[in-house]
């Protein structure tokens, strides 16, 4: 793991290191977060997402890309427990910020929110709308297997010192 002391970047070997990583960064989320998710197609943004699910107490089966229809929302599996809702939104076929609106984005996105955690693929498409708080995710593939960088905006700053400490425990460090 590298990075200054905000920014955190890690290289993930396996699927299964991925889905850790992305299942920490949800258990640090909380209602109303949004964690943005960059990187070229097949780099593991969905896979990312589906190790966010199972961080909130959602199965990963759940989870599948919305390309076609941009949003999908997946409660927790558990109907007793007021857990956060999962809102995966994918940006990768919008032409712009208008195009937000026909899913119920207004603004950056307060009433989808709502008690939720919102994970936006094809971020970087729409960074005007995402609001001053989001955790940008990009992933990139390299020989090791997948590079991950974490980097802060807004709030999220304040999470990365436990966030680090979290990934410490799943992550080996960077070979340089």
């Amino acid at each position: 793991m590298t990075g200054n002391d905000s920014t955190i970047q890690l290289v993930s070997t396996s699927v299964e290191q991925t889905m850790a990583i992305a299942e920490t960064v949800a258990k640090a989320a909380t209602p109303g977060d949004l964690v943005g998710l960059i990187g070229e197609l097949g780099a593991g943004k969905t896979q990312f997402v589906r190790g966010m699910a199972v961080g909130l107490g959602i199965s990963p089966r759940k989870v599948s890309s919305p390309t076609f229809v941009f949003l999908q929302e997946y409660p927790v599996d558990d109907t007793d427990t007021d857990s956060l809702v999962l809102v995966h939104i994918d940006a990768y076929r919008l032409v712009g910020v208008d195009d937000l609106q026909s899913i119920g984005w207004d603004g950056n996105a307060q009433e989808l929110r709502h008690g939720a955690v919102l994970a936006v693929e094809w971020a970087d498409r729409i960074t005007d709308a995402l609001g001053a708080d989001w955790l940008e995710v990009a992933l990139e593939h390299t020989d090791a297997g997948r590079t991950i960088t974490l980097s802060p905006h807004g709030l999220w700053r304040d999470k990365m010192p436990v966030l680090r400490q979290d990934l410490n425990n799943i992550t080996q460090p960077e070979q340089a």
